[in-house]
């Protein structure tokens, strides 16, 4: 791995894995200590997945980066629509959706990214079922917060995600089809998100 790289690795997951401890002892805006502790879980796994992760294969264009970055912003918004008490269906909906979030993440391992990069194909786990399972988490994460929110005009978030999630899934295969062991394993695992649909 380029010491750039290195060093750019090790900065960006030392800076995530302070989001974990902040989150939990510096909140201005108090949430449900399950959904703090969720999102702490997520930063320390995501902050530890940077610092071990394999070198960049291939980085991706210019073009696919920012197809990514509004479909991340999103889930920032949600968090800023959901109020500080959230009823036990929508906690277990965020709690559903980090599982899966964090047990994508564990599978992916070390081929991790951020942003469109090719790092490495893994074919294991919920990638069996669908190619992007930790976006899927995301979304699920997404609804509770909405559905924590109670009102109607708060769900503006998921229907934001839903076509930017959709833009930063064709836009990353664009770019991981130009690897033959993604192509390969696009070929036999039919669903993108969500089975039967899409």
């Amino acid at each position: 791995m380029a010491p750039a790289e290195r060093t750019f690795n090790i900065l960006l997951g030392l800076s995530i894995l302070s989001w974990a401890f902040l989150g939990l002892t510096m909140t201005v805006e108090e949430r449900p200590l399950a959904v703090r502790a969720a999102i702490s879980a997520l930063h320390l796994l995501v902050g530890t997945l940077v610092l071990i992760r394999v070198r960049v294969e291939r980085s991706g264009s210019l073009d696919s980066c920012l197809a990514a970055i509004p479909a991340m912003l999103t889930a920032g918004w949600a968090l800023r629509v959901a109020p500080s008490s959230w009823l036990v269906p929508a906690q277990s909906i965020f709690l559903a959706g980090t599982l899966l979030a964090v047990v994508s993440f564990i599978y992916l391992g070390r081929c991790f990214a951020i942003l469109p990069a090719v790092r490495g194909t893994i074919t294991q786990g919920p990638y069996r079922v669908v190619r992007h399972p930790a976006y899927l988490g995301e979304l699920l994460m997404i609804l509770s917060c909405c559905i924590a929110a109670r009102r109607l005009i708060d769900f503006g978030p998921l229907a934001a995600a839903i076509p930017l999630v959709a833009l930063r899934i064709i836009a990353e295969e664009r770019m991981l089809s130009t690897s033959p062991a993604y192509a390969a394993y696009a070929s036999k695992v039919r669903w993108r998100l969500i089975p039967l649909l899409w």
